[in-house]
């Protein structure tokens, strides 16, 4: 697929909100030190250090600095240079669900979100400029490698300006590039993230390639993301689920457990547990999972529509509200979380509150998405009673 416009917007932001990352050897951000989390029955395999993915070649570079510092570019804020560039580049690119380190996204001209921000970042690093990460909250992008699902979390870069300098009490702003390949006025900004946990999103989105047909592999590229951080959830239910594919029920659920106790679990961490407690006939500890999803703090409302589906689909009403609530809480922009409510309420028998749902949702739907089918289904309500 095709993507001609690339960078999202020019805005200005205080650096108290936005510290600046600097380029300096990779740590883990993680005070907590869990159990002995490997297992040694896995090999382990070499595989790329963080370093390399933002290794360029000569010439990639060369072409890089001889646009950079073109004197016809002199006037353009230095981050901006960078955003144009990637965005001349762009007509000949496609959009692949594949994680590519930065030199191989430019000699295949295609990747995913995170091969995006790997790119940007690696030039960025080439003319000094600091770049931060955040999550974007999109509807999820579902991919099957094997027998794992797996869905893709949108990271976008925002490249910014030199450090201006600062006289008195006056307010000193950075100018910001923002580096996204879906750029929509409707995407939830979601958390800023550590360099450490965006780079460790690589080695999960590898591993999730790799899951089913190379094990060792997949422990591998997870083994290199926990020394980066081991407070990633993301990282520690890749790892669970790895371990627990593979019969090492013990060790997932050690995982699972310290995700739970220090308070880093996710709503898929909890699914996940919950597949495992089933498995295991842990009847006790599964009937707890429902007020563990209730107290997790994830502000991705699509992670809450899911959930509620699938209750909804097993007929849990009840429970589906109340994940469809949580969707409402996060995302009160996002018709979606209306339409399922409205769903909710209609298998309920509530007419009016599923018709007061769908009139909410239709209201903030727009003309090119789902406003045709959000009005039949008000339409199809409204004939009901």
């Amino acid at each position: 697929m095709k993507t001609k416009s690339l960078f999202l917007a020019i805005a200005l932001m205080t650096t108290v909100a936005c510290q600046s990352t600097k380029n300096t050897t990779i740590q883990s951000n993680s005070e907590l030190t869990p159990f002995d989390w490997q297992v040694k029955e896995f090999a382990r395999v070499d595989v790329e250090e963080p370093a390399s993915l933002f290794a360029l070649s000569d010439q990639q570079k060369q072409h890089f600095l001889s646009y950079y510092n073109s004197p016809t570019k002199a006037h353009i804020s230095p981050n901006f240079r960078l955003a144009y560039y990637l965005n001349d580049l762009v007509s000949n690119f496609s959009y692949a669900g594949d994680t590519l380190k930065a030199q191989d996204v430019l000699n295949k001209r295609y990747g995913n979100c995170m091969s995006l921000a790997l790119l940007t970042t690696a030039l960025a690093r080439l003319v000094n400029l600091d770049v931060v990460y955040q999550q974007v909250h999109t509807p999820p992008l579902y991919r099957r490698f094997g027998k794992t699902l797996t869905t893709s979390t949108h990271v976008r870069s925002i490249i910014l300006g030199p450090e201006p300098e600062k006289t008195g009490d006056s307010i000193v702003f950075r100018g910001r590039a923002v580096i996204d390949y879906f750029p929509s006025s409707r995407d939830d900004r979601g958390v800023y993230i550590s360099e450490a946990d965006f780079i460790s999103m690589y080695y999960q989105n590898k591993s999730a390639e790799v899951m089913s047909d190379d094990p060792n592999l997949a422990y591998s590229y997870l083994y290199r993301a926990m020394q980066l951080t081991t407070t990633n959830a993301s990282t520690l239910n890749s790892l669970a689920v790895l371990y627990r594919s593979n019969g090492y029920e013990k060790e997932a659920r050690k995982l699972y457990e310290f995700a739970i106790e220090n308070h880093i679990q996710s709503v898929h961490t909890l699914s996940n547990f919950a597949v495992l407690l089933k498995k295991v006939g842990d009847v006790e500890t599964l009937s707890r999972i429902g007020d563990m999803y209730l107290k997790t703090d994830d502000d991705n409302p699509y992670r809450w529509i899911d959930l509620g589906n699938e209750f909804l689909a097993k007929g849990k009403l009840s429970e589906a509200e109340m994940f469809f609530n949580k969707a409402i809480a996060t995302g009160p922009y996002l018709g979606e979380s209306y339409l399922a409510m409205a769903k909710t309420y209609f298998l309920q028998g509530k007419v009016l509150k599923a018709e007061n749902m769908m009139e909410k949702a239709l209201s903030l739907s727009l003309p090119s998405q789902n406003r045709a089918l959000y009005t039949a289904k008000l339409k199809a309500i409204q004939n009901s009673h």
